[in-house]
């Protein structure tokens, strides 16, 4: 008998401490659920686009940014009659840039500077169906400045630049202008005079 109690007793200790675990695990399970993810908010895209009260004219200003693309398609949706868009920009993602050109393409816009437009700006610029500058303006170009053959990722350079020197072929840009940009270094930025633009094609309007 003395041993039975021992055992009994040690049994009903055994079931407090299983019961008392199983009471924890679903407040630390009430809990998890209870508490909200923390969702963090997408970081608003650096660009601005707005357009003249005639409908005519979409004015860009700031970064080449993830979204533009997208914006600007949502923009020609709502004012058809857009016919010029006025860049301001020291430039930024290329494949944006590749983006907006298509939708220029689709819509025969003009771009014009009057400011400064520069690198990823600058294929954009590339891109309008007519292109003008004011008498201030300054387009700033500048190369990639990779290593042979040399790879990065998933990514190719050398692929990726001849991506944009298609664009700029395609837009009849003189070949040897073309070709002055394919070994251009990346740094410094070359802005060229007014007269040399218009030469090779990349200025349609004196």
């Amino acid at each position: 008998m003395r041993h039975s109690r021992i055992d009994t007793q040690a049994l009903y200790a055994l079931l407090v401490l299983a019961l008392s675990g199983l009471a924890m695990a679903g407040v630390g399970a009430a809990r998890t659920d209870i508490r909200q993810p923390v969702v963090r908010a997408p970081t608003p895209p650096e660009f601005e686009l707005s357009v003249n009260a005639a409908g005519t004219e979409l004015r860009f200003q700031g970064r080449v940014d993830f979204g533009l693309t997208a914006a600007m398609r949502d923009i020609m949706l709502q004012h058809p009659g857009i016919r010029r868009m006025t860049l301001d920009s020291h430039g930024g993602f290329i494949a944006e840039a590749r983006g907006v050109v298509t939708v220029l393409s689709a819509h025969r816009i003009a771009t014009h500077v009057e400011g400064h437009c520069a690198s990823a700006c600058a294929l954009i610029f590339a891109g309008g169906a007519a292109r003008s500058m004011g008498p201030e303006a300054r387009i700033g170009l500048h190369g990639y400045a990779l290593g042979q053959n040399r790879r990065y990722g998933m990514i190719d350079p050398q692929a990726e630049m001849q991506r944009d020197l298609a664009i700029y072929r395609a837009q009849s840009i003189d070949e040897g202008f073309v070709t002055r940009l394919a070994a251009l270094p990346q740094h410094p930025m070359w802005y060229p005079e007014r007269e040399e633009l218009h030469a090779a094609g990349f200025l349609t309007v004196p």
